[in-house]
């Protein structure tokens, strides 16, 4: 299978040095260390790449797998968690075979800018889904439809915004065309597979215009904003990214008292 990001790994690395790919870990990372239970746990960082949110996650106790089709990225995943000091496994395989892969069972999975390349997200979502142990924690980081004409228009490329008024496919700084959906598709995407959503916040409206050169303290006040802004309607329905932390159905009581002070402070950050 042909791979269509390779080559692109050092650009996408260098998104996260960026303001806007700056927010979007930082705050990803927020909200999950507040919804998983607390370490040792398994978690599959599905389609996870050159490992951004798997390093922080392994550096304070996760055991942490990234599941990849591109070899090229996971090289860069190697590399980088042997300078930060972690042990990753990592697998190179694509969501699409995953069911079929001798993985898991995982406590969580991470799904981050995967499902919008995919023909059937659904199918994807049972697969992690079969992966999961009952009760664990989804971390789904997608497109969102109703902001994706934000950006183009405000900078210019009116007739970009005014097709993206009505179409959901779209070619990202990657140069690899995907799709985005409305948040109510994703959420009932994620109910047709089996997972239950607790709470979505949007990330991404203010900081996909913001310069690169912000100071750090503009950076402070950048990622306040869009903490506050994601949570709260109609800012976060408009935002470029929507994440969702969801549930696996049919968790068991332990699973559920274990998680439940991860659940409350998802909610507290919804507004």
């Amino acid at each position: 299978m042909e791979d269509r990001f390779r080559g692109k790994a050092d650009r996408f690395d260098e998104h996260y040095t960026q303001p806007r790919g700056r927010v979007r870990l930082d705050l990803v990372l927020e909200r999950l260390r507040g919804a998983l239970p607390a370490p040792p746990l398994r978690i599959l960082d599905a389609g996870g790449g050159t490992g951004a949110y798997a390093i922080p996650l392994a550096q304070i106790g996760y055991d942490v797998t990234i599941a990849d089709q591109s070899a090229d990225w996971l090289g860069h995943a190697r590399l980088k968690a042997d300078a930060a000091g972690v042990d990753l496994e990592l697998v190179n395989i694509g969501l699409g075979s995953l069911a079929g892969a001798d993985l898991g069972p995982f406590d969580a999975i991470l799904c981050h800018a995967v499902l919008m390349y995919v023909d059937d997200p659904v199918a994807a979502l049972r697969t992690l889904r079969a992966m999961a142990t009952p009760g664990a924690i989804l971390s789904l980081l997608e497109k969102n439809r109703a902001g994706i004409a934000l950006r183009p228009g405000l900078q210019g490329d009116y007739a970009e915004a005014h097709r993206l008024l009505t179409e959901r496919e779209s070619v990202g700084r990657l140069g690899v065309e995907n799709r985005a959906y409305a948040v109510s598709e994703w959420l009932d995407m994620l109910s047709d597979a089996g997972w239950k959503p607790v709470d979505w916040v949007g990330i991404r409206l203010f900081s996909d215009h913001a310069p690169d050169d912000l100071s750090e303290d503009a950076y402070a006040a950048l990622l306040d904003l869009e903490r506050a802004a994601g949570a709260i309607d109609p800012y976060r329905q408009v935002s470029r990214l929507v994440h969702v932390i969801a549930r696996a159905e049919g968790a068991s009581s332990r699973s559920q008292k274990r998680s439940s002070h991860g659940e409350a402070s998802c909610g507290r950050r919804s507004g």
